[in-house]
């Protein structure tokens, strides 16, 4: 197979996912219910905003500022850190038994915020930490994001609103045919690039994927100690960065292969950390709830901590 036969495979796997996954979430979305409980709990909302979008991406980029490693895996760096909003991070919110209602506001405040801070803040960090990166403007990274993440999420809406029956179904195979694009898009990715995925190990882009959702996840456990759903919604939608985000500025703006490997390496590395941790918190919830004494009659009902 050529090389241009495989990275037009990689390009079209990815968009897909890309696409559809942002059609299906869209789909699922209440519209009315998000704006309600991001009104209800908005302060809650802009500290994980502050977080994804400053605290962490400063953590992130400072590293890559500081350490020896390829220009190629900074940029990567720098993806990952302004690329908020995971794809999935409502699905383990449920596995986690969190609060799937607040990752759901999050998970659509973070695709805005996206959106919008990535064309203004990336190409400016990237010029800064990467002097030799081939300089691209803030609408080269913009239009892509709005085409083919905010706009397939806003007619998933539409569709939810105007046919509220049929969308349910819909999402459902949308999601799982998405998750099946994701996986065609990374093991094409991985045969193709096997080379630098070898040549990235050296580099620290294996450090970055253990070390981005971690610092994550101790992040975001910072946020409402005293209310464990709400908590693991916080964490997961900080810990697990945008992997359709991701694609799109890699297809369309900074296009070097190994920084889209080591996006590929944190992304694909940080799924597979929360995923555990999610079916562990899980577990623990659910045998906390089968450990706690049944309420006696007439007595109030006390929800999980």
């Amino acid at each position: 197979m050529s090389n241009s036969t495989l990275n037009t495979l990689i390009i079209a796997f990815g968009m897909l996912f890309v696409v559809t996954n942002s059609l299906a979430l869209g789909m699922r979305v209440h519209v009315g219910q998000v704006l309600v409980h991001f009104a209800k709990n908005w302060r809650f909302a802009v500290v994980v905003l502050l977080i994804n979008f400053v605290v962490l991406p400063i953590l992130v980029v400072g590293f890559a500022a500081l350490v020896d490693i390829p220009p190629d895996i900074k940029i990567g760096y720098c993806i990952v850190a302004f690329a908020a909003g995971a794809p999935f991070a409502p699905l383990l919110t449920g596995l986690a038994k969190g609060d799937v209602a607040t990752s759901t506001t999050l998970f659509v405040a973070l695709v805005v915020g996206t959106v919008i801070v990535v064309p203004l803040a990336l190409p400016v960090t990237v010029r800064a930490i990467v002097p030799s990166a081939a300089d691209v403007s803030a609408w080269a990274v913009a239009w892509p994001l709005l085409a083919f993440l905010a706009a397939p999420l806003a007619l998933g809406c539409v569709i939810r609103l105007r046919y509220p029956r049929i969308s349910v179904g819909a999402a459902k195979w949308l999601q799982w045919f998405s998750i099946a694009a994701l996986l065609l898009y990374v093991n094409v990715f991985i045969v193709g690039y096997l080379q630098l995925f070898g040549q990235a190990w050296g580099s620290g882009a294996y450090i970055a994927a253990f070390a981005v959702p971690i610092l994550g996840i101790l992040l975001g456990s910072l946020l409402s100690r005293r209310d464990r759903r709400r908590r693991h919604a916080g964490i997961i939608t900080t810990a697990q960065r945008s992997v359709g985000g991701a694609i799109v500025v890699t297809v369309f703006a900074y296009t070097q292969p190994l920084a889209n490997v080591s996006v590929t390496i944190i992304n694909t590395v940080g799924i597979l950390i929360l995923l555990v941790f999610s079916l562990e918190w899980g577990r623990a919830a659910t045998g906390a709830l089968a450990k706690a004494p049944a309420a006696e009659p007439g007595s109030p009902q006390r929800k999980p901590a």
